[in-house]
């Protein structure tokens, strides 16, 4: 089971993406945190408080990582850096933007950074890409405001896991 979370930063991939795992026990890889750890990146953008990195490293990297691994849950907002996986499932988390605010504002983003996750929140930027790049066959998750609890979140998740 190949299963993709993704969605703008903040919205709770990596907190889902580490359920999931745990319930069906399988291998998760944050790839934010992946690229940090194994130094993927080139440079540092300060204004935007992220690391810039090339997605074809960053493929060639997974590719070694994930060999031979027929299981696993990969979370990120860049879905075009796992365009080389052939999900099982694919989700895309929404939530309400006042939400999201809040959110990465107590993770401390600076002004920059919340209104660019704000924006591709509201503008669907995520959606497009997943689309782009895998057609349109994928979970949206969250209520019709984009929002919605953890315990609901897992509910729908399991639904539309339940044939897997």
């Amino acid at each position: 089971m190949k299963i993709l979370i993704t969605g703008s930063p903040g919205v709770g991939k990596t907190t889902i993406s580490k359920l999931i795992a745990e319930k069906f026990n399988i291998k998760h890889v944050e790839l934010s945190r992946y690229i940090k750890d194994n130094q993927l990146y080139e440079s540092y953008d300060k204004d935007f408080d992220t690391c810039i990195f090339d997605e074809d490293i960053v493929q060639e990297s997974l590719v070694e990582h994930l060999k031979g691994v027929d299981s696993f849950v990969v979370d990120t907002h860049s879905p075009e850096c796992v365009s080389f996986i052939e999900f099982d499932k694919i989700f895309i988390l929404k939530l309400e933007s006042d939400i999201l605010f809040k959110r990465l504002k107590q993770r401390g983003y600076n002004d920059k950074k919340i209104k660019e996750n704000i924006n591709c929140e509201i503008f669907g930027v995520v959606e497009e890409s997943v689309e782009e790049i895998f057609g349109e066959d994928y979970f949206l998750v969250g209520d019709s405001e984009g929002c919605i609890t953890q315990k609901a979140m897992l509910k729908q998740l399991k639904e539309f896991t339940k044939d897997i």
